[in-house]
């Protein structure tokens, strides 16, 4: 059957080969070229100007080019006829030429100097833009734009994530869409490959000003990763056009209980074929964080009894982000680009816990007293070559990309415990560790993609990619402990676990505008190989699948003001490479997390339905069908009191959910985005004593922007969820306000911004687990309130372009290598 549908693939694609070369040699015959150079008054180049080829007799836009460092453009493959030319160019008055014919009889060819005189004035006294909204459904994702907000365009990105329709972020930095966790964050269709607080650090040194627009995709189509059953979050960074050299520098200060700061830099330059450009960010957090928890032992010798426990802890680490690149312009239609991006840091942790053990009565038996000291420092490089082709000005065009990317990951825990009596009797069971971890992760990944637009109206898409994954864990532990708690627990001194992973895919789509009506349909095909090798368990587990993922979009624009769209995909989830690896690792004797090399992938069926009146007012519903569903689980040992974290596959969970998002001008100086979302999540589980579980939530957001005279403005915003499931767990209901107040200087240049978070500090977290003989609370307190002040500057010129943010190939991959 595998064999039959990679055939039946490849076949396909050959197909479609010969199918495109078939138009290219029966079209060829009848078209021509119309082509010419822009000069100025004083004969110099013109760059970057339009050129738009017109038909003379209907005015009818054909198609069109831009201006290359010399003043050329080139128009191809245009259907023999009567044509005129335009040229238009800011600064410059705009140029339309007398109409011209272009025929077989040797005048196939047209060539053209075109002459722009310089604009003879300039509005003095306003100028009046097209304001994009704030947020925009397409057929395929919902589009943000920051620059539509005065105050979001200076946030830095991890900021204006938090207020997206639908998007939630906890006090770990976990991003969640519309309850579901798993959101895959991309940078310009390239994932970032990074554990949520490293995503986070890269995001808080990204700036607002800097992003086109972020695009929150529930339904991803063929040619992204099948991977990812919570949808993607794509930030689409500007790229500009004229040559130079500019820059942004920009920093800040987070004042909570302790200092945080954070700073940057990206500079761009220009010159000739060449586009350079590099970019560095800091940041540096300081913290506490606590936790109370009750635990009910519910079967064993320990039976009515209660563990009462509580931790506190202090936090400090920095991330250094880079990235360098250049972009060589082979000609006007073909670049190669190389790059190198990096990001390093540490996470200290310093605290101690307390585990009280008492009877049914509350009568307290005995204390576990622990400190603990936890060191974390990661590394990740990746190397990128990229080489696209727009073979023609139709829009046919071919990418190569490579990528190869490693990632290093060590960490030391060492804990120190005593053990005392109801009146403080150490009762000699001292216990002490220190625990090393390490990993080492390398990527290779490699894709090919091509668009071929069969005419005005429909495109095909195909492309293929191949990826292979090698994760080389170890764990190393002394132990000093007289009770044999721990040995109870299964602790291995000496660990290893090697996992190796090849991807193999390919896919093709089609999208037609029919009308008021556009389509997309799309197949990706992907067939994936593992090996799994634990020494501890002395054995090697082998996995080989391959899956066909359909995706549909359709979108109908019933006239201005009204559009309906629909959209459907089928998506594969797969373990992180660290859920794989079996090691052990302790929080305290008691308490400890290990992974499930017997993890399998999670498959949805995800489908969505939108309603678009005026861009004012949008309405979706959604359903997701996930069937393997894999989550966090309790598992308890009722005789040695030990509970641990895991990950298990539960049977299924199905999810459906109904949003209203509105963005409203209340006044000329009051703009309102607000998002309320009502959920339904029933799980079906799997796990000892957990059978079924269903909850009815709801969540929301607004953001209300404000304009204030002399480039002054403000924010109020909120964020709320109410009680939920996430897993076997139950997740109580958290809120927050913030608000911030901004100026604008230098001639706009420069921004200074002061803003509150969590203005009443009621953000906190609460959990429940209650199943089998798991009976536990858990409320977790952080330092959610804090005062930010950032400034930023921006130098040079504004309008600059690299490819310094273009998609590469190891999207996925480096994602699930995350810690």
């Amino acid at each position: 059957m595998k064999t039959t549908i990679l055939l039946t693939v490849r076949y396909a694609c050959v197909a479609l080969g010969l199918f495109v070369a078939a138009i290219g040699v029966a079209s060829a015959a009848s078209l021509g070229i119309v082509k010419g150079k822009v000069i100025d008054q004083t004969k110099h180049p013109v760059e970057f100007a339009t050129a738009a080829l017109w038909n003379a007799k209907t005015n009818k836009l054909i198609n069109g080019s831009v201006s290359n460092n010399k003043g050329e453009f080139e128009i191809d493959k245009v259907p023999f006829g009567e044509y005129k030319l335009t040229v238009s160019m800011i600064g410059y008055q705009k140029v339309e030429t007398e109409s011209f014919t272009l025929a077989s009889n040797n005048h196939a060819v047209v060539e053209k100097q075109i002459v722009l005189n310089e604009a003879a004035q300039q509005l003095a006294e306003a100028t009046v833009t097209a304001r994009r909204k704030f947020i925009e459904q397409k057929a395929d994702k919902m589009v943000v734009n920051p620059d539509a907000s005065i105050t979001t365009s200076s946030d830095n990105v991890f900021d204006i994530l938090k207020k997206l329709p639908g998007v939630s972020v906890d006090n770990n930095d976990n991003i969640s869409l519309k309850g579901k966790q798993g959101v895959i964050v991309m940078i310009d269709d390239k994932p970032t490959y990074l554990s949520a607080d490293q995503l986070a650090n890269l995001l808080k040194g990204m700036q607002g000003k800097n992003v086109d627009r972020i695009e929150i995709i529930e339904n991803p189509s063929a040619r992204y990763d099948a991977e990812g059953n919570s949808g993607i979050i794509n930030i689409k960074t500007k790229h500009n056009s004229a040559p130079g050299f500019n820059g942004n520098v920009f920093g800040g200060l987070a004042i909570g209980s302790r200092l945080g700061e954070n700073g940057g830099i990206d500079l761009n330059m220009h010159t000739g074929k060449f586009n350079f450009y590099g970019n560095y960010s800091f940041y540096e957090w300081r913290g506490w964080e606590s936790m109370d928890a009750v635990r009910q032992f519910m079967s064993g010798a320990s039976a009515g009894g209660f563990q009462n426990i509580h931790s506190y802890s202090l936090y400090h680490g920095n991330a250094h982000n880079f990235k360098v690149g250049a972009d060589y312009n082979i000609n006007k239609n073909q670049v190669f680009s190389v790059m190198f991006r990096g990001s390093t840091g540490f996470n200290d942790v310093k605290g101690h816990t307390e585990n009280a053990f008492s009877d049914s009565n509350h009568q307290l038996d005995s204390t576990l007293f622990t400190k603990l000291s936890v060191n974390n420092h990661w590394q990740n490089y990746t190397y990128n070559a990229n080489y696209k082709w727009d073979i023609d000005t139709t829009g046919k065009a071919l990418t190569i990309d490579a990528d190869y990317a490693q990632f290093f990951y060590d960490a030391t825990n060492t804990q120190n415990s005593n053990y005392e009596n109801a009146v403080g009797v150490d009762l000699n069971h001292n216990f002490g560790m220190v625990g090393f971890q390490k990993s080492v992760i390398n990527i290779f990944t490699s894709k090919v993609d091509y668009v071929y637009p069969v005419n005005k109206a429909i495109t095909i898409e195909s492309g293929m990619k191949t990826s292979f994954v090698t994760n080389d864990g170890r764990t190393d532990f002394n132990v000093n402990d007289p009770s044999g708690t721990i040995w109870n627990s299964g602790l291995q001194l000496h660990d290893r676990f090697i996992y190796n992973e090849n991807i193999n895919a390919a896919y093709i789509s089609g999208k037609g505008q029919f009308g008021k009506t556009s389509v997309q349909l799309g197949l990706r095909v992907e067939n994936t190989n593992s090996k799994g090798n634990s020494e501890s368990m002395n054995r090697i587990d082998r996995d080989h699948y391959t899956n066909l993922f359909p995706s549909l979009f359709v979108q109908r624009a019933f006239n201005d003001n009204n559009q309906l769209g629909f959209s459907y995909s089928y998506r594969i989830g797969r373990p992180s490479y660290n859920m794989l690896n079996p090691f052990l690792w302790m929080l305290d004797p008691y308490t400890y997390m290990q992974g499930n090399p017997f993890l399998k992938p999670q498959f949805t069926h995800a489908l969505g339905l939108n309603y678009t009146y005026k861009n004012r007012w949008i309405t979706s519903v959604g359903y997701n069908y996930t069937r393997d569903l894999f989550t966090q689980v309790l598992q308890q040992n009722d005789q040695s009191n030990v509970i641990y974290q895991t990950d298990e596959n539960l049977s299924k969970e199905v999810d459906f959910n109904a949003s209203e998002t509105a963005q409203l001008d209340i006044t000329k100086w009051w703009h309102f985005n607000g998002t309320v979302i009502g959920m339904y999540k029933r799980i079906v589980s799997n796990a000892a004593g957990a059978t079924t579980f269903s909850r009815w939530s709801y969540s929301g957001n607004m953001s209300n922007s404000i304009t204030l005279p002399k480039d002054w403005s403000m924010e109020l915003s909120g964020q709320y969820q109410s009680t939920q499931l996430w897993g076997n767990f139950t997740l109580l209901e958290q809120y927050q306000l913030n608000v911030g107040i901004q100026k604008r200087l230098m001639n706009n240049k420069a921004t200074l911004k002061l803003s509150l978070d969590d203005i009443f500090n009621t953000n906190h977290g609460t959990a429940i687990a209650k199943y089998g003989d798991i009976n536990m609370h858990v409320w977790n307190h952080w330092d959610s309130r804090r005062l930010n002040i950032s400034f930023s500057y921006r130098f040079g010129k504004d309008n600059f372009k690299t490819r310094a943010n273009r998609a590469t190939s190891s999207s996925e991959e480096e994602r699930r290598s995350a810690k």
